[in-house]
């Protein structure tokens, strides 16, 4: 079970990850069905024992009873902001208003902090338009998605710094705690070892969201 992301899930069968997982299945011998469904729903489901696996599968949403494989990727955030407003830290954030894209896993200590203002918007393009008119201070947001929503939105004077990650988090494949569950995440994990030790891991990743 996922949900769609841009670029990352588009549907069941394109995607930088929807490709990634269909590999693991391939080289794993694992008869798999994805089904893409909204967000919420497709967490409830897996929470509810619906579905055996959930990917992309963070810290900050999935249950904390579930086995999970081997981490696969890291969601890298960044502070998008105008050039002539550079903000870059959690800190620098505080009393500010802060574009964030509803349904996206955000880290714990950003999402937690009290002094910041949250303004959401249904997507990234939205909340890039938002930063340039100046109704949010700053954007947070993957650098590749970042930028492609700077260039859908055609907004201008925006920067982010490259050096400087706001927040990281691993992405792993979640699976129910069950004796099926943890084969497939044993199996899942054996895969991503290995495409993590031949390179393929990460050509494909980097391949997929050029």
């Amino acid at each position: 079970m996922t949900f769609p992301i841009p670029l990352m899930v588009e549907s069941s069968t394109e995607g930088v990850f929807i490709n990634l997982t269909r590999d693991i299945a391939k080289r794993s011998k694992t008869d798999l069905k994805i089904d893409v469904l909204p967000t919420g729903n497709a967490i409830l489901k897996f929470t509810s024992g619906e579905v055996d696996g959930l990917f992309p599968a963070l810290d900050v949403y999935t249950p904390k009873n579930s086995v999970r494989s081997l981490p696969f990727y890291e969601k890298v955030d960044y502070v998008f902001y105008r050039k002539t407003s550079p903000l870059k830290t959690i800190k620098d954030l505080e009393g500010k208003k802060v574009g964030l894209t509803f349904r996206y896993p955000y880290a714990v200590e950003l999402t937690t902090n009290r002094r910041i203002k949250f303004v959401f918007s249904g997507d990234d393009v939205t909340n890039m338009k938002k930063l340039a008119e100046g109704s949010i201070d700053a954007f947070v947001v993957e650098e590749r998605s970042g930028l492609r929503a700077l260039e859908l939105s055609r907004a201008k004077g925006i920067a982010f710094d490259p050096d400087s990650p706001l927040s990281k988090q691993e992405v792993y494949y979640a699976f129910q705690d069950t004796e099926g569950g943890r084969s497939m995440a044993k199996a899942f994990s054996d895969i991503i070892l290995q495409m993590k030790k031949d390179g393929s891991l990460d050509k494909l990743l980097s391949y997929q969201q050029k």
